[in-house]
This record gives C-alpha cells, structure tokens and sequence, in this order.
C-alpha cells in the first residue's frame, strides 16, 4: 500500500511540474563544420535542422527534446572521394540561463544519431553500401543567446563517441590511434512559437 500511495504522490507532483512549466515548440536551422578525426579528410560544411519543444520548467533551466537533420562527414583533398553522412538525430538538450529573465544560457546534452541513408534497416536488407557504422552516439555543449519574441543565437560543439570507421578505410596511416569520430561544429538560428 505505501507502494502505491508513493507512485500515486509521484504522479501528482510529476504532473503538477509539468503544468507549472511553460511549452514552446520551435524550429532551427543552421550551418555544420564537420570532419571526421584520425583521417586524411578536411572539413566539410553541411546544413543542420531541427524541431523541438522548449519546456522552461524553472527561470534559470529548461528541457529542449528536439529531433534534427545534419549534415556531416569530410571533405578529400587527394582522390576527390568525399564522405557524406546525413543523420537523424534525437537530442536532449539541456539549457542553463545565466540570469534569471535574461537570454543568455550554456548549453550541454546527448544526442544518438542513425545515418539516414545507411541505416540499419538496410544492414538487414543486405541494401548497405556505406563503409560508416549506422548509429553514433554523441556529447555537445555550446552557448546561445534567446531574445524575447522568441528568436535564438546558438553555437554548438559536438563529439561523437563511436568509431564510425567500420572497415578503416579513412584512416590517416601516420596516426597511432585508429578511431574516427565525428566532430561538428554548427552555428544556427531558432525560433520559439508562442502557444
């Protein structure tokens, strides 16, 4: 019985959080530097997109789940075989505002990211010719700076954390560490729809 008399409370204060909290949905676009480490290739510059909901649950930090389309990979300067992989990815954003009422906020969260043109429902169908592993998991952090009516500045630094070379065929041969990260660099506009 305490059992449920706690799940119950739970609920309650769960739910009572999330109506004291404010919603916004929102889109992003914006510009990617990418490359990818441990390799011959150079950087790469890609679109980035995305839509998301902003729950502002207290003055100082807000939740900002958001799915989004980037464009990554690298650039060849010596045989003209450039690496393009596009991703889908979920992220969970966390913003920290700096002051209270004010635009100014850090930015930290996770993000996992499935190639979009080689994914794993093609691995099963035997329909994959890319030598990139499908699924990347990633860190990023950045500053922003969000405007009244809505409007957003970012800046963002994201790390992959998977090897995303499958079969080392991007290594740089005079590199002793045979892992290939991704590395983003994006700068971006968004805007928050009142509600």
């Amino acid at each position: 019985m305490k059992k449920v008399i706690v799940v119950l409370l739970f609920f309650v204060f769960s739910i009572e959080a999330f109506s004291q909290s404010k919603v916004r949905p929102g889109i992003r676009l914006g510009l990617n530097s990418a490359n990818i480490s441990n390799t011959n290739l150079e950087d790469k510059i890609g679109l980035n997109g995305a839509v998301f909901a902003d729950i502002r649950f207290t003055d100082f930090y807000a939740l900002q789940p958001e799915i989004a389309f980037s464009s990554q990979g690298g650039e060849s300067s010596f045989n003209g075989e450039d690496l393009n992989v596009n991703y889908i990815s979920i992220a969970a954003v966390s913003k920290f505002f700096v002051i209270p009422k004010q635009g100014l906020h850090f930015i930290v969260g996770p993000s996992i990211d499935i190639d979009f043109d080689n994914n794993l429902i093609n691995i099963v169908n035997d329909t994959n010719n890319s030598d990139v592993t499908p699924i990347d998991l990633a860190l990023f952090f950045g500053i922003g700076y969000e405007f009244p009516f809505g409007l957003i500045i970012e800046a963002r630094y994201k790390q992959g954390l998977i090897n995303i070379d499958l079969f080392d065929d991007f290594f740089d041969d005079n590199q002793e560490n045979n892992t290939s990260l991704n590395t983003v660099f994006q700068v971006g506009i968004a805007y928050k729809f009142k509600i």
